[in-house]
This record gives C-alpha cells, structure tokens and sequence, in this order.
C-alpha cells in the first residue's frame, strides 16, 4: 500500500479508540517496540479499519511521532495526541497511554450514562406514538361512519379527532415518508453546515433542564482534558487553548475563547474561571486552591467529579419527572380519543331520553 498522505481518513468512534490505546499500552510495556506493537493491531483490525492502522504504521516507520499518525489517521483528539507526544518526547509513552485510555474511558463511561437515563422516557413516547396512530387509524375509521350518519352536530373534540384520522388516512404515507427523510437528512445537515449545528447549540443551551445537562457534560469533558493535559507537563496556556480548540458545544467554546487571552497573558485560571457566566460556583474556588498548592491538573480533574456525579443526580431529576409527565400525555390522547367517540352518544341518547 502506497503512502497515502491527501487522503481524509474516517474518525474512529470511541470504543475504537480506547481499545487500540489498550492493546497499544499493552503491547508497549510487554517490551515490544512501536512499529511492531502497530503492526500486530493493524493485523488484528477490521477491515475498514485496517488501511488507516498501515498508514499509521508508515508514517512512525519513516520518523513520526505516534500522536501525530493517530491524531492525522484514526482521527484521534487533540487532547489523547497532545498526552501521548508529551509522553513520546519524556520517554514515558506507557503512562501517556494509559491516561490517554483513562480519560476517553471516563468521557464515554457519562455518555453512556447520558444515553441510557433517556431509554425509558423515549420509549415511553415512541409506545405513546404507535398507541395514538394506532386507535386512530384502526379504530376512528370504524367508527366515523357510525358518527356521521347520525346527522347531528358532533361536539368540536370529535371533530377533531375526525379530521386526525381523515388525514392520516389520506395522508399517512407522504407523511412517515417525509419524517423518515427528515431522520436521514437531519444529521448530514448537522454535520455539514456549521450555521445549523451552531443553531442547535446555542438552543439546546437556553432548553429547560436539558440544556444545563448538556452545558455540564461539555464542561465536564473540557475540564477532565485540561486537568489530564496539567498533569502531563504541559503549560497551563498550551492545555487550555487545545481543550478550548477542541471542545465540541460551541457556547462553551465561545465562553472558553473570550477568555484565552488572559490565559496565555499568565492570569490564574481561577480568576478566568470566576469570570465565565454560568460556570457552577464551586469550579473557581476549587481551582484557585489548585493553583495555590500546585496540584492544579488534580484539582481540575476533581471539579470535573464533581460536575460528573450533578449530571447523575440532574438526570434521575429529569427522568423522574419527564416519565409521569409522558404517562400523563398518554392517558390524555387515549382519553381524548374515548370522549370523541362517546360524547355524540352521550349527546343522543339525552335527546332520546326526552
């Protein structure tokens, strides 16, 4: 295979990634050397991951640096590559390695928690969803008949109702159609036009509740990577400006940008820290004493435990209320649904009964 150095190549995703840096710290402190250590991954690894491995392989076989061939081949961040060249120039790639693995173990470790705190309150909805379509679409039309050939004014609930079903009987295809479409063509217009993903930033910022859980696990991440890239050696300017280049929740990187001029000037990071709108109270004080004692990597860290166990509390609040709220909703539709059909009844038979 041809030296390939144009070419974009794909991102990793994370499991990917905290598995090769396993399998390389592995391999690196049993005493194999590093183009060997690669050459065994990229033999194991599946074939759609296999080309960009060779490639990484190459570029250290001809005097690169790892961080570099991982961060320009497998797509890794530049806080993982800025650990592991810190670690490749002290001569200590295994422990870079192994912080590297720690600290994208963690960030994934929240997402999953993220994730899966949502699984009920989604399916709840998507089975609320299929329940409604359901009686709409299979009961309604047994019924309509029914109502419309009494020849009376049907209350305005029942009309509703009716017109729902009318539609979506009419309509029903055209309509899961286009919302599919919709699913599909939602997130490659996310991806590609930066104006839409900055949009759907800064709203899922101002979004009740949500969006401080959003806000918190952004900052979180940030904080975890700043502390980790402290800890390596670096420069309290050089982390902070790679964690600020590459957090990912834009008002969070507008906050962390406005500020990065004080930080390269030498202002503490605490004072940057109180500074920053909507950032919890308890971060600047925890890493003005991380300064004052020069543990200011551990202090970092531990602001990010902090913020780590307030989205685990934040979203059992969440779930607890988003469940009943959905359950209601629910019971509202299958109810409203029940009075369409039984109030012109109801109406009826009072106009018999005299």
């Amino acid at each position: 295979m041809k030296f390939i150095k144009n070419k974009k190549w794909k991102k990793w995703k994370r499991r990917e990634m905290i598995l090769f840096l396993e399998k390389m710290e592995l391999y690196t402190a049993s005493g194999l050397a590093l183009n060997k250590s690669l050459r065994i991954i990229a033999a194991g690894a599946p074939k759609k991951r296999k080309p960009s491995v060779t490639q990484a392989v190459r570029a250290v076989e001809n005097g690169g640096l790892l961080a570099k061939s991982l961060e320009e081949y497998l797509g890794a961040s530049k806080t993982v590559a800025a650990l592991l060249e810190r670690g490749e120039t002290a001569g200590e790639l295994v422990k870079a390695l192994g912080q590297a693995k720690a600290l994208m173990e963690r960030e994934d470790d929240l997402y999953k928690k993220c994730a899966s705190a949502m699984v009920y309150p989604v399916a709840i909805g998507v089975f609320a969803l299929l329940l409604t379509i359901g009686l709409v679409r299979g009961v309604m039309p047994q019924i309509i008949p029914m109502l419309k050939g009494l020849n009376v004014q049907l209350p305005l609930l029942t009309r509703i109702v009716m017109f729902a079903s009318d539609n979506l009987l009419a309509y029903g295809p055209y309509i899961f159609l286009s919302a599919g479409m919709c699913v599909i063509v939602a997130p490659m217009v996310y991806k590609k036009i930066a104006a839409i993903r900055a949009f759907c930033h800064f709203a899922a910022a101002v979004t009740p509740l949500a969006g401080k859980l959003v806000v918190q696990y952004s900052l979180s991440v940030s904080l975890r990577s700043c502390g980790s890239l402290v800890n390596s050696g670096m420069s309290v300017a050089k982390a902070y400006a790679d964690v600020t280049e590459t957090t990912w929740f834009l008002p969070l990187k507008v906050s962390l940008a406005l500020e990065g001029e004080q930080v390269a000037r030498g202002v503490p990071l605490g004072v940057v820290f109180a500074g920053i709108k909507h950032l919890p109270e308890y971060i600047a004080p925890l890493v003005i004493a991380g300064e004052a004692s020069g543990s200011l990597g551990d202090s970092l860290i531990r602001a990010a435990d902090i913020l780590d166990r307030d989205i685990e509390h934040s979203l059992r609040r969440l779930t607890a209320l988003i469940e009943p709220v959905m359950m209601a909703g629910m019971g509202c539709v299958v109810g409203a649904i029940a009075l369409s059909i039984m109030m012109p009844i109801y109406d009826i038979s009072k106009v018999l009964q005299h």
